[in-house]
């Protein structure tokens, strides 16, 4: 099968097209990026495409059978998503997966939650069948913090109530299960580990696997705001404030009931926060003694 990947350059796409290069599909990645489109992996069919321009992305997606819908966060998103699909209903596809985020159940007044709020209205009402994935927050979000952690700081304002994960990599499993082996039965699913620490529990998570004391600075979201005002685009920063404030209020917790319902997608279980910390950690170490 010939399958569609939007997002294929980012941190999820990127294995979901391995995934499926190594499962023998075409696959056919839009970026808007001639340099991204010389990245692919190999095997892999670029196509130039902007969701700016949803016209313009009607050749991709000609003799396509499935596609996967990943619209990053942006104050154009829900535009852009609700634009594509509407090109995407053009053509007879069997199935399409879209990439959403569990805070669209839980918080959709965080505004990129939100956004994927209308994005799923729209897949339901349009008629393609689908798969919608939702997952938790993302364990590789602490790659940015690689600084601050070797400083012995965990400066992410989580506050007390738990607060769930999921390795990108495992929802990049789950997406191309979905894709290659699972009939569309227009159904949604949380993806997360059983893994969900607090502020403080995900200090002491990192300080053991670096050997080394990590702190939880109880910083507010409005502090955390304050300091990253430099470093991200207002909207971003302002998303991202409203975000943490819902995580201090009520955190991010899993039911049993949902991890079990995610076998489905992901039979052999997904990957915990803890395994993905204790690699990183390692990976650091390695690093740190190859450098002169």
């Amino acid at each position: 099968m010939t399958i569609l990947v939007f997002g294929g350059t980012g941190t999820v796409g990127r294995s979901l097209v391995e995934i499926l290069l190594a499962a023998g599909a075409k696959v056919r990645v839009v970026t808007r990026s001639e340099s991204h489109a010389a990245d692919l992996a190999n095997g892999a069919e670029a196509v130039i495409g902007d969701m700016d321009d949803p016209a313009g992305l009607r050749p991709a997606f000609r003799d396509v059978e499935s596609a996967f819908l990943l619209v990053a966060n942006s104050p154009q998103e829900t535009q852009q998503g609700i634009a594509t699909l509407a090109i995407a209903q053009e053509f007879a596809l069997k199935h399409l997966v879209y990439l959403s985020s569990n805070l669209s159940v839980r918080a959709p007044f965080v505004p990129h939650a939100g956004s994927k709020v209308a994005i799923e209205a729209a897949l339901r009402a349009g008629g393609i069948p689908h798969t919608i994935l939702r997952p938790t927050l993302f364990a590789q979000n602490d790659l940015l913090l690689k600084e601050a952690l070797l400083a012995g700081a965990y400066p992410t304002p989580l506050g007390v109530h738990p607060v769930a994960r999921i390795d990108a990599r495992d929802v990049a499993l789950a997406a191309a299960t979905a894709l290659m082996e699972m009939r569309a039965k227009n159904e949604a699913f949380l993806l997360s580990s059983p893994d969900a620490p607090n502020g403080e529990e995900t200090a002491a998570l990192w300080s053991a696997a670096l050997d080394r004391p990590v702190v939880y600075p109880q910083l507010t979201p409005e502090a955390f705001a304050e300091g990253a005002k430099s470093m991200l685009p207002p909207w971003l920063n302002f998303d991202l404030l409203i975000m943490h404030r819902n995580f201090r209020t009520s955190g991010h917790p899993v039911t049993p009931k949902d991890l079990d319902a995610q076998t489905a997608v992901l039979p052999k279980g997904p990957r915990g926060y803890r395994t993905f910390v204790e690699e990183v950690a390692a990976n650091w170490r390695n690093q740190a003694k190859q450098d002169p």
